[in-house]
Formats: C-alpha cells, structure tokens, sequence
C-alpha cells in the first residue's frame, strides 16, 4: 500500500511549464536582479541625439557669424539703395553671379511691355496736362504711328540753375510696335553746362575730391546728376579721372565718356593712349558705342561678340539710360523702362545723337535726377526725379554713393 506525502512537490526543472509557471506572479524578480545603474536604451540614444544636434547647431551658428557680418556691411554701406538691391550685390560678390544672371534673364525676358499707351508715371510731370511749360523747340523724330501734340517736342525746363533755354527735355515713341515703351531724353547745352564724372564709394571705389557726392559748396550750379554705367566687373572699360586710373588702364576701342579741362562731354570709342592728353580730366568706359555716324551699331540685335553685356541681355525688357553728342556738340541722356537695347539705340537716333553709349541698367539702378536752387531748404535744393516711375529717391547723389555717376552745372 502507497502512503502519499502531503508536502507540495517541487516542479520538475526540466518540465517545460516550469518557468512560466516562475514568471506568474513574480514579475517583480527580475527587476531585483537588474543592476541599479542600468538605463533603457531608447533614452540614452535620444539623449545622444540632442547633444550632437546642439553641437551641429552650434556649429553652424559660429560657421554663419562671418556671412552674417558680410551681408551686414552691404546693408549698411553708405548710399541709399534699396534691400534688394544691396541683396543681390552681395549674391553677386559671392559666388552667385551666374545664377543671378540667369534669373534676371528669366524675368526681364519674359515681361514683355503691353498696352496701347505708356503709364502715366514713365512720362515727364511737365508734358502731362497738355501744354508743357516753356517755348517749344525742333521736333525729334518718333516711331509713333500718331505721336501726341508734345511728344517728340524740346521743351525748356524751368527753374535750374542754368540759363533759360539750356537745358530741355521730351519724351518719344522709339518702337511702333511697342506702343507702351517710351524714352525720356534731355539734352544739354554745353556752352552753358559743364560736366563732372564722380567716382563711387565702391564704383570705382577710393577716396575722390567730392566724396563720391555732389557737396553743398556745388549743390546751388548743378542742375542734374544722373547714373554712369555697368559695374566695373562686368565690362573691360577702366576709369581715368582727378589725375590717375582707377580700376584697371583705359582700354581702347570701347565706348567712352570723356571730360575735356573745359568742362565739355564727349562721347566716343576710346582711340588708345595717345588720346589721354593733358587737356582730358575723365574718362569713363562702358561697353561699346551703340550709335555711331548717326545710327545704330550694326549686330545690337543678336549681340554674338558680348560686346554689350551678358549672352541675350540685349533683348530683355529692363530700365536702360545711355548717354551721347549730337552734331551740334550738346550733351543727350536718354532712359526707358521696359526697353531692349536696339530700341534705346532708336531713341538716341531719333534725339539726333550722332554717338551714343549704353550707360546702366535694371530696376533700382537707373536715376536721373533735377536740382532746383533752395537756400533756404537743409539740402540747398530741391530734388525731383526725370520721371516718377525711377524707383531711387531723388536726392540721391546728395550723400555719398556706392555708384559712380555724371553731375551736370551751369557754368
């Protein structure tokens, strides 16, 4: 006969219910055989996580400080430019020219003029109502199919410095095809006005006799300032001027403004050396002529030299200025919004430029501005734009600039 034992029988190791019949009730053993100083490993590796993206942050942070400071210095350089501008001056210095050349061909290229008639605000305050002030002098040519009663007409302005009948403007119509595009022209007379070429803060830089400015002392004779041409980076053209070169040695053969010891403007394709005589004070090249003989240059059109700026810029519709002589030997400026360079070479023709070059161009860039005499303002004059539609204040020029530019006073 078996007698049973009524002690609990110990599980058997090797059955295979043993230890999970361990683990119920007694989950809190394992816990107890864990180390006190073991961590899950889920927060560990996001602790990580945040001290390497601290570090790759600061990193950057220390990498931006000199970039940051750069962009800072052409935020704050003297001059009155806009944000944008400055922006892409400092893109441009630093690597991106490319690409900012091919986004303004992008844009400029595909904002084509339309309409039937100009906006108000690219054409004079004085030609708006009808009966521009002032006596009325030889009609210019215009390519308008029915030009208006003071389209294409010399009008005098009024209140400069100047003698009366020195200085006059109009405005005209060089493409029928474009009813939209118009050129503001001016012409100066030089027997009565002279001329002053005023280097730039940055273009061409250095330190200069007027601070890169029109100075009050010659704020009360000057009449007018308007922009020079392309920065020095994109043409080959050099600077002579208050005695000595700046940038790089004149170059011959490209287009040149050149101020004469009595005050006279010239503009002409540069012949060499031999023509910086002591009777020159400035020259400033830009390019190359774009009116020569009394018309316009052959290949303007297709541009297949580069002879007037970057591949296909000719053909993009931007703010452009030139400046040139007609035959009677008086000074013409010229601007136009929404223009392409064969229709600014129309303009100086149709002004009777017999020589012509291209100065500047964009927006923001292009200014010419009036100066009225007023002693009794802070500044000495008042400032007004050649049209309302140029986006620089009008008394730029009147603190110092980063731009180079041509100040015109009565004698």
């Amino acid at each position: 006969m078996t007698i049973l034992d009524d002690r609990p029988i110990a599980p058997d190791p090797t059955d295979s219910d043993g230890p999970h019949t361990a683990a119920v009730g007694s989950a809190d053993v394992g816990a107890a055989d864990r180390p006190a100083t073991a961590m899950p490993r889920a927060p560990r590796r996001r602790r990580r996580r945040r001290r390497i993206l601290a570090v790759v942050a600061l990193l950057l942070a220390v990498a931006m400080v000199p970039v940051g400071y750069s962009y800072g210095t052409y935020l704050t350089a003297p001059g009155d430019a806009p944000m944008q501008v400055r922006s892409v001056d400092w893109l441009r210095d630093h690597g991106f020219e490319s690409v900012i050349n091919d986004v303004e061909q992008w844009w400029y290229t595909r904002h084509k003029p339309t309409g039937s008639r100009p906006p108000k605000a690219d054409i004079p305050v004085a030609f708006r109502s009808g009966a521009a002030p002032g006596r009325s002098m030889d009609r210019a040519i215009t390519a308008s199919a029915r030009p208006g009663a003071l389209e294409g007409v010399w009008t005098t302005v009024d209140g400069l410095a100047s003698r009366p009948g020195a200085v006059e403007q109009t405005y005209l119509h060089p493409d029928r095809a474009a009813p939209a595009v118009v050129a503001d022209v001016v012409r100066f007379d030089q027997d009565a006005l002279r001329t002053v070429y005023v280097p730039g803060t940055k273009e061409p830089g250095g330190k200069w006799a007027w601070g890169s400015q029109i100075p009050r002392s010659q704020r009360p004779r000057t009449v007018a300032a308007f922009n020079a041409g392309f920065k020095f980076r994109h043409t080959r053209g050099g600077v002579y001027t208050e005695g000595r070169h700046a940038v790089r040695p004149l170059q011959a053969g490209l287009a040149s403004l050149v101020i004469g010891t009595d005050g006279r403007a010239d503009v002409v394709a540069w012949p060499g050396e031999q023509a910086l005589t002591p009777e020159v004070v400035s020259v400033r090249q830009n390019l190359a002529l774009i009116v020569d003989g009394g018309r316009a240059v052959p290949g303007l059109a297709s541009d297949r030299g580069g002879n007037w700026g970057t591949r296909r810029s000719q053909f993009q519709y931007t703010w452009r200025s030139a400046v040139g002589i007609d035959s009677s030997g008086r000074l013409i400026y010229a601007a136009g919004h929404q223009m392409t360079l064969m229709q600014l070479a129309r303009a100086m023709v149709d002004a009777g430029a017999v020589r012509a070059m291209q100065l500047d161009i964009h927006d923001g860039v292009i200014s010419f501005n009036w100066y009225r005499p007023q002693p009794g303002a802070g500044l000495g004059v008042d400032a007004s734009k050649l049209v309302p539609s140029m986006q620089r204040k009008a008394t730029r020029y009147l603190a110092s600039d980063q731009r180079d530019f041509i100040a015109v006073q009565a004698r």
